[in-house]
């Protein structure tokens, strides 16, 4: 099979070699890759970043790993050629626990927050002056345009400050990730629906209200409280992933999800195949009360404006991720979602807008939320959605690929020409198994 004109062979040709850069962005962990270095999005790419990651080792113990998928994500950053954007930028997850599966089907603000990164290290930026500036990505998986503002010193960008987030050791530089265009990349629509809240009946005739929107990514938030069984909205997840809480939680969970996929026409799924699909996001909301995060620490109620848990796949979020913290805080911005109805009495409740802070399993998450609601408020838009992350280069150099895999695992060693806009494009699902 004919190498591709990136990829180069080790002396003794039994390996591939190809350039990466890892890059922890906020509490994530990625692959970062020019986009000229990698086969285009398709079928070459998926089997290329499988082999780069490991699998189908759930560990990857052969490859760079990442045994949670907040350490298996990839992006893909090259220069922009529209007008109003500096780089495009498409994000992939990889899934540990699915060995041969990835999905282009979503986004990653902890990951964005690295892409500025790259791309300054990558000189992809002409002309960069020292001090602050915003950098403009588009994402091909939403094809909506993004805003990171960093602070820049000859040439890259700065690593030391004192901003602090939940899941990340010490601090670091602050890079402001905005989000405020992302509004209805996934449906079409930044309340699918066309509700602010619609209400689900369970297979055991119960009722729960949810409010479905699609801002980075989608999600569907409901009162912990009304979802019954037990459920206090101060759950925890286990170092596995898995939910400590009520033993009959995750399959009830598992039927909301479904519910809210087919309340967007997502009709793909089924009751087997949901828990592995990423989105939709279920978020539980509760208003503040104090609770002790995984580290022991108290969370005081006083200090959040509600407490929220995320569940995807078959797993509670150890922290918040920032797509979905970024989503929350949209619909806790705009009177009459299930979110803002659980808030502390604030000016956000109104839907003036302002700093929002949630309590999670790691501690607590601020967004900055300018909400615009007019007479309709299914309608609105954001002048602003934005929450600081820090970001690090961790490694530059090449990664070693053996040259012994089989034929039908090898496609990734031919270009490939679909690209992930043409599948967004189409509508379809885009998440591919192998």
């Amino acid at each position: 099979m004919p190498l591709v004109s990136y990829f180069h062979h080790d002396r003794n040709l039994e390996q591939i070699l190809a350039p990466i850069t890892l890059i922890r962005g906020g509490s994530s962990r990625g692959f970062y890759f020019q986009g000229n270095n990698v086969p285009k999005p398709g079928k070459g790419l998926e089997e290329f970043l499988l082999a780069v990651r490991g699998s189908p080792d759930p560990m990857g113990m052969d490859g760079l790993g990442g045994d949670t998928i907040l350490q298996s994500k990839t992006a893909i950053v090259s220069p922009s050629a529209r007008p109003d954007a500096d780089v495009d930028y498409t994000f992939i997850q990889i899934f540990p626990d699915q060995p041969a599966t990835v999905t282009y089907k979503m986004n990653c603000g902890n990951i964005s927050a690295g892409v500025p990164v790259f791309a300054l290290m990558k000189n992809m930026i002409p002309d960069v002056t020292d001090g602050s500036i915003t950098v403009r990505a588009f994402s091909t998986n939403t094809q909506k345009m993004m805003y990171m503002t960093l602070d820049v010193l000859n040439g890259e960008a700065r690593v030391n400050g004192s901003t602090s987030i939940g899941g990340v050791p010490g601090t670091g530089a602050d890079i402001v990730v905005d989000f405020r265009d992302q509004g209805g990349g996934f449906t079409g629509n930044t309340f699918p629906t066309g509700n602010l809240v619609d209400t689900v009946t369970l297979s055991d005739g119960s009722r729960v209200d949810v409010t479905i929107m699609d801002m980075v990514n989608i999600c569907g938030f409901f009162n912990a409280e009304q979802f019954g069984i037990g459920c206090t909205g101060l759950e925890l997840p286990a170092p596995d992933g898995s939910i400590l809480a009520p033993p009959n939680m995750l399959p009830r969970l598992t039927e909301l999800r479904l519910k809210i996929a087919e309340l967007i026409g997502w009709d793909q799924y089924s009751k087997d195949t949901i828990g592995k699909a990423t989105l939709p996001f279920a978020v539980s909301v509760t208003h503040p009360k104090d609770y002790s995060d995984l580290d022991g620490h108290t969370v005081r109620a006083l200090s959040i404006d509600l407490v929220a848990r995320f569940y995807l796949e078959s797993i509670m979020h150890s922290a918040a991720p920032g797509s979905g913290a970024t989503c929350l805080a949209a619909a806790a911005a705009v009177p009459g979602t299930i979110p803002n109805m659980s808030l502390a009495e604030s000016p956000m409740k109104s839907g003036t807008g302002g700093d929002f802070t949630l309590g999670h399993p790691s501690g607590t998450f601020r967004v900055h939320v300018e909400p615009v609601i007019g007479n309709d408020p299914r309608a609105v838009t954001y002048s602003g959605l934005s929450f600081p992350r820090t970001a690090r280069i961790l490694c530059d150099g090449t990664v070693y690929i053996r040259n012994d895999r089989p034929p039908e695992h090898s496609a990734w060693l031919e270009a490939d020409e679909l690209t992930a806009a043409s599948f967004f494009l189409k509508g379809d699902d885009i998440s591919v198994q192998r």
